[in-house]
C-alpha cells in the first residue's frame, strides 16, 4: 500500500467521501454563524446521514479486509474524545454546534483520508492514523494565534486598556455594538449623571463563564434590545465599549480540519522544528 503524500488507500474511500461532505457543512455553517450568530440544527442532518452509511462501508471494509487489530486501538480514543467534547459543552467551554462539528468528525473521519503532504502523525497505525487530534490540536494552534493578532492591532490603532485586554479583545462603536460580535469586557454605571466604566477582571469573566452566569453577549443585545434597553443606553453614552474578540471557534476547528487534511499535524511540525 503507497504511502506517498496524498496517496489514497482503497479502503479509505468512505471516509474521503464523509471528509468532503463534512467541510462543505463546516464551511456552511461558518458562514452561518458569522451572518447569522447562529448554526441551523438542520445542517447537520445531511452529513450525518450519508456519513453514517459510510462509516458502515468503512467498517465493513476494516473488518472484511483482516485490518480490524489495527483499529482497536484507535476505538477507545474515538470514545474519550466524543466524551471529552460533550463534557466541553457541558460546562460552558464549547458551543453546541462546535461540539457536534467535533464530534462529527470524530466519528466519521476517525483516520486521515489520505496521506497528507507532512505524512502521517502519532496515534494509529498507518493508514489507521486518529485524524480528529490533529483537526483539534491545528483548532487550537490556529486560534492562539488570534490574540496575538488582536494585540498587534490594538497597538497599531493606539488602543488603549490593561495588557490582558489588548490581546483578549478591542473597541467597538456603542452605539452600534449590536452589530457586533463577541461579548462585552466593560462594566458600567451611571451615577448622578456620571458615567463610570471599568474592565471586568479576567478570571471573574472565566468564572462565570463556566458557570454559565450573565455574561453579556453581543448577539443577546441585538435579539432582545427590550431587555437590555439599559446597557444599551450606557454603551451609547460611553462612546466606545471593548468587547472579547467573538470568532466562532466553528471557524479554526474548519481551518484546522482543512489544515490536518492537507499538510498534516502542527504538532509533528513543530516537535520536527525543536528536534532540528
Amino acid at each position: 500500500m503507497s504511502m506517498d503524500a496524498f496517496s489514497l488507500p482503497a479502503i479509505m474511500l468512505p471516509l474521503l467521501i464523509n471528509a468532503s461532505i463534512l467541510l462543505i457543512t463546516l464551511l456552511y455553517g461558518c458562514r452561518e454563524d458569522i451572518r447569522e450568530r447562529a448554526v441551523p440544527v438542520v445542517m447537520w442532518y445531511p452529513a450525518a446521514a450519508v456519513g453514517t452509511l459510510m462509516l458502515i462501508w468503512f467498517w465493513y471494509s476494516v473488518i472484511t479486509s483482516g485490518d480490524l487489530p489495527y483499529m482497536m486501538p484507535l476505538i477507545p480514543l474515538i470514545l474519550f474524545f466524543v466524551i471529552a467534547f460533550y463534557l466541553f459543552t457541558r460546562f460552558h467551554l464549547m458551543g453546541m454546534a462546535d461540539t457536534k462539528a467535533l464530534i462529527l468528525i470524530t466519528v466519521l473521519v476517525p483516520c486521515f483520508p489520505f496521506v497528507p503532504l507532512t505524512g502521517y502523525p502519532l496515534f494509529g497505525f498507518p493508514p489507521y492514523v486518529f485524524f480528529p487530534f490533529t483537526v483539534l490540536f491545528n483548532a487550537v494552534v490556529l486560534n492562539l494565534l488570534l490574540p496575538v493578532a488582536f494585540f498587534i492591532s490594538n497597538l497599531i490603532k493606539g488602543n488603549k486598556a490593561p495588557l490582558p485586554y489588548l490581546f483578549l479583545g478591542y473597541p467597538v462603536k456603542g452605539e452600534t455594538i449590536a452589530d457586533e460580535f463577541g461579548i462585552v469586557m466593560e462594566h458600567f454605571e451611571e451615577t448622578d449623571g456620571t458615567l463610570q466604566r471599568s474592565f471586568i477582571p479576567v478570571r471573574a469573566a472565566i468564572k462565570d463563564m463556566l458557570a454559565g452566569g450573565k455574561r453579556v453577549y453581543t448577539k443577546s443585545l441585538k435579539e432582545n434590545p427590550t431587555q437590555y434597553r439599559k446597557e444599551l443606553d450606557l454603551y451609547k453614552k460611553a462612546g466606545t465599549v471593548w468587547i472579547s474578540y467573538g470568532v466562532p471557534f466553528l471557524i479554526p476547528i474548519t481551518a484546522g480540519f482543512l489544515t490536518a487534511m492537507i499538510f498534516g499535524d502542527f504538532l509533528m511540525a513543530l516537535l520536527t522544528l525543536i528536534a532540528s
